[in-house]
């Protein structure tokens, strides 16, 4: 055993001598080969990103964001799907663009974005990822859907991001930063209050915005997709919903927000008893519109949800003891269930 271990301890030591002799005396030779490497691993990106683009049949949706505002290493909320050559991101909190970048999602090709309310964890980086997906080379329109006030909240984004867009332009030159694509264009939706409306309608897909119970956040809906008979449900943040259950019938796929309250109720006493009485009010207040593990549960196995993707966590499941918390309140449901991380894949097919 002695003998192995030395020889494993030769053998790194050896391979970082190789790596310092390497990027000490060679580095003109180390750089190229690194960015030739780096090039050939976007255009294998693209590749891949153009045959999911060119894929006719199935729904592919990315938890790219799956936390809600309390602390975690995740990013906020967002939820990326591709379907018949479009890309939609659904909530774009903060985090989500760097994540999406990480993921190597082609925001270049975006050409839809849905917002279901207005708290910062679903829209704090909205301007990022507008502006971005312009950087890094859409030249096609940008479409916005919300519900009221998302005309408002567009119009403070393109003042916001006025003078970056044109220091870039003027800098690489209008024929390469096409200007007049900067800016999404907006498309509000208004009284959605108690009932759904079809607010995108193309290429065979169907987009259905629907009201949520997020009281006292109004308006605040959920969507659903639609397209060759295949149905995925987000429901936006809200308490359990009868408009939620309807949408889910028979989907695929059902992306839930969930809250652990028995959790937070202890959270909750341990703030008070520290005399943190604002932290305290506010962990109080949040258990009120989001939906408890049991009832996320009992909704889709009432509906015949084909897989229940929980996300939008507060908190987030990254430890054994939370996580199994989450589970004994679901006992007694039959219904696939995902734990959704950040990057996660699910195709319908």
């Amino acid at each position: 055993m002695k003998k192995i271990l030395k020889f494993a301890l030769i053998i790194i030591a050896l391979f970082f001598a190789i790596a310092w002799v390497v990027t000490t005396f060679f580095p003109e030779k180390l750089v190229p080969m690194m960015v030739n490497r780096q090039v050939k691993n976007q255009q294998t990106l693209r590749a891949k990103n153009d045959k999911i683009l060119a894929d006719t049949e199935s729904i592919y949706v990315y938890t790219v964001g799956t936390a809600s505002p309390m602390p975690s290493k995740r990013a906020e909320t967002g939820t990326a799907v591709i379907v018949n050559g479009h890309f939609f991101m659904f909530d774009v909190g903060d985090g989500v663009v760097a994540q999406a970048t990480r993921m190597g999602l082609p925001l270049d090709r975006l050409d839809g974005i849905f917002i279901t309310h207005y708290h910062s964890d679903h829209f704090m980086d909205l301007p990022d990822l507008i502006n971005r997906s312009w950087i890094r080379g859409r030249s096609h329109d940008l479409h916005l859907y919300g519900p009221d006030g998302t005309d408002s909240i567009n119009q403070s984004i393109k003042g916001f991001l006025h003078l970056e867009s044109k220091h870039r332009a003027d800098h690489h030159g209008h024929e390469i930063m096409d200007i007049s694509k900067v800016h999404a264009i907006a498309h509000e939706f208004k009284n959605i209050q108690n009932r759904k409306e079809v607010i995108y309608e193309k290429d065979g897909i169907k987009i259905t915005a629907f009201d949520v119970n997020h009281e006292p956040i109004e308006p605040a809906v959920g969507y659903a997709i639609e397209y060759k008979g295949k149905k995925v449900v987000i429901s936006g943040d809200t308490k359990k919903n009868d408009l939620v259950l309807e949408m889910a019938q028979d989907a695929d796929l059902l992306l839930h927000e969930v809250i652990l309250n028995s959790l937070l109720e202890e959270v909750e006493a341990a703030l008070g008893r520290e005399g943190l009485e604002r932290n305290e009010k506010i962990i109080h207040d949040i258990q009120d519109y989001h939906t408890t593990p049991a009832e996320v549960a009992e909704l889709a196995a009432t509906a015949n949800v084909k897989k229940l993707i929980l996300h939008h966590f507060a908190p987030a499941p990254d430890s054994w003891g939370i996580k199994k918390l989450y589970k004994k309140e679901m006992v007694g449901y039959d219904v696939p269930l995902v734990f959704s991380n950040d990057g996660d894949l699910y195709v319908v097919k």
